[in-house]
Protein backbone atom coordinates (compact mmCIF):
# COMPACT_ATOMS: atom_id res chain seq x y z
CA UNK A 1 0.00 0.00 0.00
CA UNK A 2 1.59 3.08 -1.00
CA UNK A 3 0.54 6.48 0.91
CA UNK A 4 -1.15 9.15 -0.36
CA UNK A 5 -3.93 11.94 0.56
CA UNK A 6 -6.57 10.54 -1.28
CA UNK A 7 -5.87 6.69 0.35
CA UNK A 8 -6.23 8.97 4.04
CA UNK A 9 -9.16 10.74 3.13
CA UNK A 10 -10.71 7.60 1.91
CA UNK A 11 -9.68 5.96 5.31
CA UNK A 12 -11.27 9.17 6.96
CA UNK A 13 -14.71 8.28 5.13
CA UNK A 14 -14.32 4.29 5.78
CA UNK A 15 -13.42 4.77 9.61
CA UNK A 16 -16.69 7.77 9.92
CA UNK A 17 -19.04 5.47 8.25
CA UNK A 18 -18.09 2.82 10.73
CA UNK A 19 -18.54 4.69 13.68
CA UNK A 20 -21.98 5.94 12.16
CA UNK A 21 -23.11 1.87 11.95
CA UNK A 22 -21.87 1.43 15.56
CA UNK A 23 -23.81 4.98 17.19
CA UNK A 24 -26.59 3.62 14.52
CA UNK A 25 -26.69 -0.03 16.28
CA UNK A 26 -26.71 0.75 19.74
CA UNK A 27 -29.34 3.94 19.20
CA UNK A 28 -26.98 6.57 20.35
CA UNK A 29 -26.22 10.02 18.81
CA UNK A 30 -22.55 10.42 19.62
CA UNK A 31 -19.51 8.14 20.49
CA UNK A 32 -18.95 9.72 24.26
CA UNK A 33 -22.75 8.02 24.85
CA UNK A 34 -21.46 4.64 23.80
CA UNK A 35 -20.72 2.43 27.20
CA UNK A 36 -20.45 -1.09 28.22
CA UNK A 37 -24.19 -1.20 29.12
CA UNK A 38 -25.17 -0.09 25.69
CA UNK A 39 -23.04 -2.71 24.21
CA UNK A 40 -23.87 -5.92 26.05
CA UNK A 41 -27.61 -4.95 25.35
CA UNK A 42 -26.75 -6.12 21.43
CA UNK A 43 -27.14 -9.81 20.52
CA UNK A 44 -24.34 -11.37 19.98
CA UNK A 45 -24.04 -11.84 16.00
CA UNK A 46 -24.72 -8.00 15.15
CA UNK A 47 -21.78 -7.12 18.34
CA UNK A 48 -19.33 -10.40 16.72
CA UNK A 49 -19.96 -8.46 13.50
CA UNK A 50 -19.49 -4.64 14.97
CA UNK A 51 -15.74 -6.48 16.35
CA UNK A 52 -14.69 -7.82 13.04
CA UNK A 53 -15.72 -4.73 11.20
CA UNK A 54 -13.46 -2.26 13.54
CA UNK A 55 -10.84 -4.74 13.96
CA UNK A 56 -9.93 -5.22 9.87
CA UNK A 57 -10.46 -1.54 9.94
CA UNK A 58 -7.62 -0.88 12.78
CA UNK A 59 -5.18 -3.07 10.95
CA UNK A 60 -5.68 -1.34 7.52
CA UNK A 61 -4.94 1.94 9.47
CA UNK A 62 -1.95 0.65 10.80
CA UNK A 63 -0.61 -0.31 7.48
CA UNK A 64 -1.53 3.28 6.34
CA UNK A 65 0.51 4.74 9.18
CA UNK A 66 3.52 2.77 7.97
CA UNK A 67 3.33 3.79 4.59
CA UNK A 68 2.61 7.44 6.15
CA UNK A 69 6.34 6.98 8.08
CA UNK A 70 8.33 5.81 5.19
CA UNK A 71 7.10 8.29 3.37
CA UNK A 72 8.06 10.76 5.43
CA UNK A 73 11.27 9.03 5.73
CA UNK A 74 11.62 9.38 2.16
CA UNK A 75 10.62 13.37 2.06
CA UNK A 76 13.17 14.14 5.16
CA UNK A 77 15.90 12.42 2.83
CA UNK A 78 14.84 14.50 -0.18
CA UNK A 79 15.04 17.58 2.32
CA UNK A 80 18.38 16.91 3.04
CA UNK A 81 19.80 16.30 -0.25
CA UNK A 82 17.94 19.52 -1.42
CA UNK A 83 19.47 21.51 1.40
CA UNK A 84 23.12 20.35 -0.06
CA UNK A 85 22.78 21.47 -3.21
CA UNK A 86 21.13 25.07 -1.86
CA UNK A 87 24.24 25.37 0.35
CA UNK A 88 26.46 24.72 -3.13
CA UNK A 89 24.59 27.11 -4.62
CA UNK A 90 24.50 29.63 -1.87
CA UNK A 91 28.12 29.14 -1.49
CA UNK A 92 28.98 29.74 -5.46
CA UNK A 93 26.59 33.29 -5.20
CA UNK A 94 28.50 33.85 -2.44
CA UNK A 95 31.96 33.66 -3.96
CA UNK A 96 30.65 35.58 -7.06
CA UNK A 97 29.90 38.50 -4.95
CA UNK A 98 33.06 38.28 -2.87
CA UNK A 99 34.98 38.53 -5.89
CA UNK A 100 33.43 41.02 -7.25
CA UNK A 101 33.91 42.98 -4.41
CA UNK A 102 37.36 42.32 -4.13
CA UNK A 103 38.11 43.29 -7.33
CA UNK A 104 36.61 46.64 -6.76
CA UNK A 105 38.55 46.90 -3.44
CA UNK A 106 41.72 46.17 -5.40
CA UNK A 107 41.23 48.60 -8.20
CA UNK A 108 40.19 51.02 -5.85
CA UNK A 109 43.20 50.31 -4.10
CA UNK A 110 45.68 50.67 -7.33
CA UNK A 111 44.26 53.94 -7.85
CA UNK A 112 44.89 55.22 -4.17
CA UNK A 113 48.80 53.43 -4.33
CA UNK A 114 49.28 55.45 -7.65
CA UNK A 115 48.16 59.25 -6.55
CA UNK A 116 46.36 59.85 -3.53
CA UNK A 117 46.27 63.85 -4.80
CA UNK A 118 44.43 63.43 -8.05
CA UNK A 119 40.80 64.47 -7.57
CA UNK A 120 39.54 62.61 -10.90
CA UNK A 121 41.24 59.60 -9.81
CA UNK A 122 39.54 59.70 -6.06
CA UNK A 123 35.84 60.57 -7.89
CA UNK A 124 36.32 57.46 -10.25
CA UNK A 125 37.06 54.74 -7.32
CA UNK A 126 33.88 56.12 -5.54
CA UNK A 127 31.72 55.82 -8.15
CA UNK A 128 33.58 52.30 -9.07
CA UNK A 129 32.52 51.17 -5.78
CA UNK A 130 29.33 52.74 -5.69
CA UNK A 131 28.33 50.98 -8.50
CA UNK A 132 30.06 47.51 -6.88
CA UNK A 133 27.31 48.01 -4.20
CA UNK A 134 24.84 48.47 -6.11
CA UNK A 135 26.39 45.07 -8.18
CA UNK A 136 25.99 43.38 -5.02
CA UNK A 137 22.34 44.79 -3.82
CA UNK A 138 20.79 43.70 -7.21
CA UNK A 139 21.83 40.85 -7.00
CA UNK A 140 20.57 40.06 -3.97
CA UNK A 141 17.11 41.13 -5.03
CA UNK A 142 17.55 38.73 -7.80
CA UNK A 143 18.45 36.03 -5.62
CA UNK A 144 15.01 35.85 -4.67
CA UNK A 145 12.89 36.26 -7.66
CA UNK A 146 12.29 33.01 -10.04
CA UNK A 147 11.57 33.39 -13.86
CA UNK A 148 8.90 31.17 -15.45
CA UNK A 149 9.41 30.80 -19.97
CA UNK A 150 6.75 30.03 -22.01
CA UNK A 151 3.17 29.79 -19.51
CA UNK A 152 0.32 30.21 -22.14
CA UNK A 153 -0.88 33.91 -21.38
CA UNK A 154 -4.52 34.69 -21.91
CA UNK A 155 -5.44 37.81 -23.32
CA UNK A 156 -7.60 38.69 -20.56
CA UNK A 157 -5.68 37.24 -17.76
CA UNK A 158 -6.97 37.91 -14.17
CA UNK A 159 -4.47 37.93 -11.38
CA UNK A 160 -5.87 35.50 -9.84
CA UNK A 161 -5.39 33.03 -12.85
CA UNK A 162 -2.23 33.65 -13.01
CA UNK A 163 -1.01 32.96 -9.44
CA UNK A 164 -3.20 29.77 -9.59
CA UNK A 165 -1.02 28.80 -12.63
CA UNK A 166 2.18 29.19 -10.60
CA UNK A 167 0.83 27.01 -7.55
CA UNK A 168 -0.14 24.42 -10.05
CA UNK A 169 3.52 24.73 -11.54
CA UNK A 170 4.92 24.81 -7.98
CA UNK A 171 2.99 21.67 -7.01
CA UNK A 172 3.89 19.86 -10.46
CA UNK A 173 7.51 20.77 -9.60
CA UNK A 174 7.07 18.48 -5.73
CA UNK A 175 9.44 20.56 -4.68
CA UNK A 176 8.50 22.00 -0.37
CA UNK A 177 5.88 25.19 -1.24
CA UNK A 178 7.99 28.78 -0.59
CA UNK A 179 7.60 30.10 2.81
CA UNK A 180 6.02 33.26 1.68
CA UNK A 181 5.11 34.20 -1.87
CA UNK A 182 4.99 38.46 -2.61
CA UNK A 183 4.30 38.81 -5.87
CA UNK A 184 3.71 37.49 -9.34
CA UNK A 185 3.43 39.20 -12.46
CA UNK A 186 4.90 39.11 -16.45
CA UNK A 187 7.43 41.38 -17.52
CA UNK A 188 7.85 42.67 -20.74
CA UNK A 189 5.75 44.21 -23.57
CA UNK A 190 2.55 42.15 -24.38
CA UNK A 191 2.87 41.11 -28.43
CA UNK A 192 0.27 38.81 -30.04
CA UNK A 193 1.00 35.01 -30.50
CA UNK A 194 3.86 35.71 -27.69
CA UNK A 195 3.61 34.30 -23.93
CA UNK A 196 5.72 37.16 -21.55
CA UNK A 197 7.90 35.65 -18.88
CA UNK A 198 6.68 35.09 -15.47
CA UNK A 199 8.43 36.75 -12.68
CA UNK A 200 7.65 35.36 -9.05
CA UNK A 201 9.10 37.59 -5.86
CA UNK A 202 9.28 34.89 -3.22
CA UNK A 203 10.71 35.29 0.20
CA UNK A 204 14.38 33.78 0.13
CA UNK A 205 16.93 32.59 -2.04
CA UNK A 206 16.45 29.53 -0.66
CA UNK A 207 12.94 29.01 -2.05
CA UNK A 208 13.96 29.93 -5.47
CA UNK A 209 16.95 27.41 -5.37
CA UNK A 210 14.63 25.00 -3.88
CA UNK A 211 12.18 25.11 -7.01
CA UNK A 212 14.78 25.20 -9.07
CA UNK A 213 16.26 22.19 -8.21
CA UNK A 214 13.13 20.44 -8.61
CA UNK A 215 12.30 22.17 -12.16
CA UNK A 216 13.11 18.92 -13.93
CA UNK A 217 10.23 17.02 -12.67
CA UNK A 218 7.99 19.23 -15.03
CA UNK A 219 9.26 17.28 -18.11
CA UNK A 220 7.25 14.32 -16.57
CA UNK A 221 3.82 16.48 -16.28
CA UNK A 222 1.23 16.60 -19.62
CA UNK A 223 0.01 19.84 -18.60
CA UNK A 224 3.56 22.14 -17.74
CA UNK A 225 6.42 20.09 -19.61
CA UNK A 226 6.88 22.80 -22.17
CA UNK A 227 7.36 25.35 -19.12
CA UNK A 228 11.35 26.45 -18.55
CA UNK A 229 12.11 27.89 -14.85
CA UNK A 230 15.20 29.74 -14.25
CA UNK A 231 17.07 32.53 -11.67
CA UNK A 232 16.16 36.35 -12.42
CA UNK A 233 19.10 37.06 -14.38
CA UNK A 234 20.57 40.50 -15.35
CA UNK A 235 20.63 41.14 -19.46
CA UNK A 236 24.81 40.35 -19.30
CA UNK A 237 24.19 36.93 -17.26
CA UNK A 238 20.75 36.12 -19.58
CA UNK A 239 23.90 36.85 -22.68
CA UNK A 240 26.54 34.69 -20.74
CA UNK A 241 23.88 31.92 -19.96
CA UNK A 242 22.89 31.66 -23.86
CA UNK A 243 26.71 31.55 -24.36
CA UNK A 244 27.27 28.18 -22.64
CA UNK A 245 23.99 27.43 -23.56
CA UNK A 246 25.01 26.87 -27.01
CA UNK A 247 28.48 25.54 -25.86
CA UNK A 248 26.89 22.81 -24.35
CA UNK A 249 24.82 22.05 -27.08
CA UNK A 250 27.85 21.46 -29.36
CA UNK A 251 29.35 19.68 -26.52
CA UNK A 252 26.42 17.13 -26.53
CA UNK A 253 26.51 17.37 -30.16
CA UNK A 254 29.98 16.01 -30.09
CA UNK A 255 29.90 13.08 -27.10
CA UNK A 256 26.16 12.33 -26.63
CA UNK A 257 27.18 10.04 -24.11
CA UNK A 258 27.85 12.51 -21.30
CA UNK A 259 25.53 14.15 -18.95
CA UNK A 260 26.20 18.17 -19.35
CA UNK A 261 24.55 20.77 -17.00
CA UNK A 262 25.57 24.05 -16.26
CA UNK A 263 26.34 25.25 -12.79
CA UNK A 264 27.62 28.27 -11.26
CA UNK A 265 28.41 29.67 -14.73
CA UNK A 266 30.23 27.03 -15.97
CA UNK A 267 29.64 23.76 -17.81
CA UNK A 268 30.04 20.89 -15.95
CA UNK A 269 30.26 16.88 -17.21
CA UNK A 270 29.48 13.63 -16.01
CA UNK A 271 28.49 10.18 -16.82
CA UNK A 272 25.04 9.27 -17.64
CA UNK A 273 24.97 6.43 -15.55
CA UNK A 274 26.27 8.24 -12.21
CA UNK A 275 23.53 11.20 -13.28
CA UNK A 276 20.44 9.04 -13.76
CA UNK A 277 22.05 7.18 -10.43
CA UNK A 278 22.18 9.97 -8.70
CA UNK A 279 18.53 11.70 -9.44
CA UNK A 280 17.24 7.90 -8.76
CA UNK A 281 18.52 8.26 -5.35
CA UNK A 282 16.88 11.57 -4.54
CA UNK A 283 13.54 10.51 -5.57
CA UNK A 284 13.03 7.20 -4.10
Amino acid sequence: MDFSVDRLNAMEKEMTSEIQKVLKAVNVSCGSEVTEAALTKLQKNPLAKIVSSLLNLVEKNIELCKCAAGKMDVLKSEKIADQKRIIEIQQGQINSVQETVKSEMKSWADVVQKSTTQRSGKILTENSVKQAVRTVNEEKKRSKNLMIYGCHENEEEADFELNRTVRKIFEETDAIPPTRTYDIYRIGKREQGKNRPIKVELGCASDVNSVLIRARNLKDSDDFKQIYLGPDRTKEDQLAHNKLVKQMKQMIEKNPHKHYFIRNRKICVADKGLSSQSQTSKST
